[in-house]
């Protein structure tokens, strides 16, 4: 159980982390982009600003995706799913989270190569700054395995209650 808290403690201070990162990246775009509307009223418009607004974008997006798996803030619909009984709707929820784990997590690996392919061979970049876009790739993939590390301990921790209560109940017998 304590390297289960470790792990959890871990994945936990790494969200916080992107969290904070993409807390700074929505203020710095919040100045940026009303830096950037001024400038275009006096007549002197800032060259490449759309540009750095939609890679922040995905900073922002990407960083903040496994916070919003931490604080349970992605859409459901739990319409069909909330008139089961209690022990369906755990089985519905490990099931979810299994294929959220899954999907995240794989994404994330695919996008290494996409990173490292976009780094050595077929280096892209933005139209007007040249900015390479794989710095953002690898923001990407750190997006979706932090996302998927959040869905994983979704999915491990109630399973690990479940069993430690049962030891508990057994113990108490």
């Amino acid at each position: 159980m304590k390297k289960l808290n470790l792990f959890a403690s871990i994945i936990n201070t790494a969200t916080r982390f992107t969290r904070y990162i993409a807390l700074l990246v929505m203020a710095s775009m919040m100045f940026f982009i009303t830096f950037g509307v001024v400038n275009r009223w006096l007549f002197t418009p800032i060259i490449g600003d759309i540009e750095l607004v939609q890679l922040g974008m995905v900073v922002l997006i990407m960083c903040g995706l496994a916070y919003t798996e931490q604080a349970g803030s992605h859409i459901a619909i739990g319409l069909i799913v909330d008139r089961f009984p209690v022990k369906v709707q755990k089985i519905f929820e490990i099931f979810t989270n299994l294929l959220t784990t899954v999907v995240t997590l794989t994404i994330g690996f695919i996008y290494i190569g996409v990173a490292l392919n976009h780094q050595n061979h077929m280096q892209l970049s933005t139209g007007l700054l040249n900015i390479p876009y794989y710095p953002i790739d690898y923001i990407i993939v750190l997006g979706f395995v932090m996302w998927g590390m959040q869905g994983l301990l979704k999915l491990v921790l109630p399973i690990v209650s479940i069993f430690q209560t049962d030891q508990e109940s057994r113990k108490e017998v």
